[in-house]
């Protein structure tokens, strides 16, 4: 990611999560496991939200079309406008396709990185206990 970013706290993440009218989520692998589960966690709460990462058909034809770097981005150009909220899960914070949906620009984005990146530091395993720490919140 270009330029470092602050990290946030549970409760600035809740505010960004109860301002936005929908809330997309995104991950590769574990963290797409992570995303689903966070989305449905969301959506129980009442919160508008979509997992970039769930329609089968969708990713497959914009991998086939423009390229697996574009399944997430392509999908926030039609969804997505200024006032949602776009949330990403990497261990790695380099997948390709992330940094493309963050580099958008269309919403604001929290950035939900492993252990070494910035700018929340988590492993994989507290990725899921951070996000439950943002639920039992809202």
């Amino acid at each position: 990611m270009a330029g470092r970013q602050k990290t946030m706290e549970i409760s600035e993440i809740v505010k960004k999560i109860k301002r936005a009218r929908n809330v997309f989520v995104c991950g590769n692998g574990g963290s797409a496991a992570t995303a689903e589960h966070f989305t449905n966690d969301l959506f129980s709460k009442g919160i508008k939200t979509h997992c970039l990462n769930s329609n089968v058909s969708i990713i497959t034809m914009l991998a086939n079309d423009y390229g697996y770097k574009y399944i997430f981005s392509k999908q926030l150009e039609v969804y997505a406008e200024n006032k949602d909220l776009l949330i990403v899960f990497s261990t790695s914070g380099k997948s390709p396709n992330i940094l493309e949906a963050v580099n958008t620009n269309i919403c604001p984005v929290i950035q939900i990185f492993g252990s070494k990146n910035e700018p929340i530091k988590e492993t994989e395993d507290g990725h899921l206990k951070l996000c439950h720490k943002i639920i039992k919140k809202l």
